[in-house]
């Protein structure tokens, strides 16, 4: 496994020639054979495109903060293999259970993240508490 963000630009990083560098990279690590590549999509679709063009393996993608009929198109598409909803699985516990009845997503607070406590992590209400109120 590998997870990678290419063209992030989180804390000043600055990467100069992503196609270059990531084509590169992700060609020689499909000569490894990992069980798949982790990808957190930073919007530059034509650079998704040249990595899932070629990686030839399981290729997970994290569009943060994509809705989910985008995640699951990326599926339908071929774009990824595997969509990541970390953030959203965070603030939705019954996550599952949503999708199942197409009940509306709670919002991830990001401004709870990596606080330290439980705020933000397991406070987030689920349809059973909220049918109650």
């Amino acid at each position: 496994m590998l997870s990678a963000a290419p063209g992030n630009t989180f804390n000043d990083i600055a990467e100069n020639d992503v196609y270059t560098v990531y084509g590169a990279l992700i060609r020689e690590l499909s000569r490894v054979r990992l069980a798949y590549l982790h990808v957190a999509h930073m919007g530059d679709e034509v650079l998704l495109r040249k990595i899932r063009s070629i990686w030839p393996g399981v290729l997970v993608l994290n569009r943060g903060g994509a809705n989910l009929p985008t995640r699951i198109a990326d599926i339908d598409n071929g774009t990824a293999d595997v969509i990541a909803v970390a953030s959203m699985s965070l603030a939705n516990p019954d996550l599952v259970e949503r999708i199942k009845t197409n009940a509306p997503l709670n919002a991830p607070d990001p401004s709870t993240f990596y606080g330290g406590g439980t705020k933000g992590y397991s406070d987030y209400p689920t349809l059973a508490t909220t049918a109650h109120q």
